[in-house]
């Protein structure tokens, strides 16, 4: 199929984000065949470039078999291409919007509640030339289905590289010094204010006041944090950004994963951590987002999901990990197989590109 995946931005050295969802979907549809059409804003290596030229950028278009556009909160302008006069005018045969979260997430940004509201009834209005919703859950399926009124929907996890993260890859030099100590990691943005910092801040705390001896420390990377660490204790690391090819040797120095959201939008998400996590052998300590809570108790350790703000129950599931790491390891090694076996990124692209080749003879009548 040649695929025009029309807002995909993307650059090379990137720290995480949508970048990764964007280069896994590039690199996994063109080795399966498939050809990549991107904007002049898509840096990676094996995408063709539709010409800005108008007449070039006609022809160009109406030689594509899948309009592809990556939606999160905001309303991308080509989404009305999914309608005449454009879809006429390009000759898209099938149109494919993929959903990372839902319009009231915008409200974590700033938006009012109009202002999100005219941005579902955007949704809805040309929702009705959209062929395929991809969907990561369950919960943002049934969003799109009953709030946007898109009826084909294909519920897609996301997933990790399990040849890029392993456990059994190098150990950061940093990380050396940590080796005796059990290591907690969150990665996370300062700007996305669905992440609940404080929840971590005072489990933190309270094990530093109350269990010392345990040794645990926990360590954060991510951008946008500066100014956020002055109040945390001392046994909470902060160590930057990092280039997201190189996450995995400080993953592989550590023993527990966290994801930690307020409740709200972040409800409906699969966070791309908690898969990278898995992949490198730590079990993941989470807030009660509905996929999380049914992915636990498919790996028996339903006791890791927290209820949302209870940091001392954080800090006391904390605690008995740090006690037991032949569970620890056990639970590594459950959620490392279930990323080789189903939550990796090939299976994820491979499942989304053939329900579009499935589509697309269907409208072919072949």
């Amino acid at each position: 199929m040649r695929i025009a995946y029309v807002n995909a931005g993307y650059q090379q050295n990137h720290t995480g984000g949508g970048f990764v969802h964007i280069e896994q979907f590039i690199s996994n549809a063109v080795s399966f065949g498939h050809d990549i059409w991107t904007y002049t804003g898509n840096h990676h290596l094996q995408v063709h470039q539709i010409p800005t030229n108008h007449l070039a950028h006609i022809r160009t278009m109406r030689q594509m078999d899948v309009l592809y556009v990556r939606v999160e909160s905001n309303f991308p302008e080509v989404c009305k291409w999914a309608l005449p006069p454009k879809r006429l005018l390009y000759g898209l045969p099938i149109v494919v919007w993929e959903f990372n979260t839902t319009p009231d997430h915008g409200k974590l940004r700033g938006k009012s509640e109009v202002q999100v509201q005219k941005t579902v009834q955007l949704f809805k209005r040309y929702g009705r030339g959209c062929d395929l919703a991809i969907c990561m859950t369950e919960d943002l399926a049934d969003y799109v289905r009953r709030q946007l009124e898109i009826q084909r929907i294909l519920i897609v996890p996301n997933g990790s590289d399990p040849d890029l993260f392993s456990p059994d890859v190098p150990i950061k030099t940093r990380m050396t010094s940590f080796q005796e100590k059990f290591n907690i990691l969150w990665i996370e943005s300062g700007k996305e204010t669905w992440h609940d910092l404080n929840m971590l801040r005072e489990a933190a705390t309270k094990l530093l006041q109350e269990n010392p001896e345990e040794n645990i420390c926990f360590h954060i990377i991510g951008p946008d944090l500066i100014g956020k660490m002055g109040e945390m204790p001392g046994n909470v690391f902060y160590w930057g950004p990092e280039f997201y090819r190189k996450l995995p040797g400080w993953l592989a120095g550590m023993d527990v994963g966290l994801s930690l959201y307020i409740p709200g939008p972040s409800d409906v998400a699969t966070p791309l951590k908690v898969f990278d996590y898995l992949a490198s052998g730590l079990p993941v300590v989470s807030t009660p987002l509905p996929f999380m809570v049914a992915l636990n108790k498919q790996m028996d350790c339903p006791d890791l999901i927290i209820p949302s703000g209870d940091f001392n129950t954080l800090a006391e599931v904390l605690v008995k990990l740090a006690s037991d790491k032949d569970r620890v390891k056990k639970l590594g090694l459950t959620g490392r197989q279930m990323v080789i076996e189903k939550y990796n990124w090939r299976r994820s692209v491979k499942e989304t590109l053939d329900e579009m080749e499935s589509i697309l003879k269907e409208k072919r009548g072949n």
